[in-house]
């Protein structure tokens, strides 16, 4: 059968990419954000065609879906699905597991919005919660106390260097704890995850 509805967790092509296939038959649903920055673009996939400014419930196949936004993280429309019933809830790019993440500051994004968004959700989600991130394999809630650790540290370590005058090269040279090597072997190199969070804890 065809899907009924799309949810889309936010506007970027690899994530909303399918609109205009599905859309022909399905409704597609999304934060307002999400319909406006499609807009903007070149492209005009299928737009989203209930949107929404908080939360939006929708009920299905006997499954509580809800989505949440969560403002000034990955962008600023970012959604987060959860599924009731099932235990699950899907984070978008809100979550990219065991990797650094994209934050796209140029659509409203923010470093520390980006982190406070993620401690908020692991208060929210359920201890035994299977997670579905943007990026990654599925996870599980202590994947995402580990990605948000990840954040933290990082994050510190560039707010000192930018107190203590360094360029953004001097951070690249030095680069970010040892330990999180591995984690700059996904889309986003060390080196561009620092460009990031330089640019944007500079401000």
């Amino acid at each position: 059968p065809d899907p009924q509805f799309v949810l889309n967790t936010h506007h970027h092509g690899d994530h909303t990419g399918g609109n205009e296939i599905f859309g022909q038959k399905a409704h597609i649903l999304a934060h307002e954000n999400v319909r406006g920055r499609l807009l903007e673009g070149t492209k005009k996939p299928g737009l989203p065609v209930v949107t929404f400014d908080d939360a939006l419930t929708v009920h299905f196949n006997g499954e509580t879906v809800r989505m949440l936004h969560f403002p000034s993280g990955h962008t600023d429309g970012d959604s987060v699905i959860f599924f009731e019933e099932s235990n699950v809830v899907h984070m978008g790019d809100l979550f990219f597991s065991g990797k650094y993440p994209f934050i796209d500051l140029k659509s409203g994004g923010s470093v520390q919005g980006y982190i406070d968004n993620v401690k908020t959700l692991i208060g929210q989600i359920p201890a035994d919660a299977k997670i579905i991130p943007g990026h990654g394999p599925l996870s599980s809630k202590p994947d995402l106390e580990a990605f948000h650790a990840m954040l933290v540290e990082t994050s510190a370590v560039v707010k000192q260097a930018i107190a203590a005058g360094k360029t953004v090269d001097q951070v690249k040279a030095a680069g970010l704890p040892e330990r999180y090597a591995d984690w700059g072997t996904g889309f986003m190199s060390e080196e561009r995850f620092i460009d990031i969070l330089f640019a944007d804890l500079s401000q």
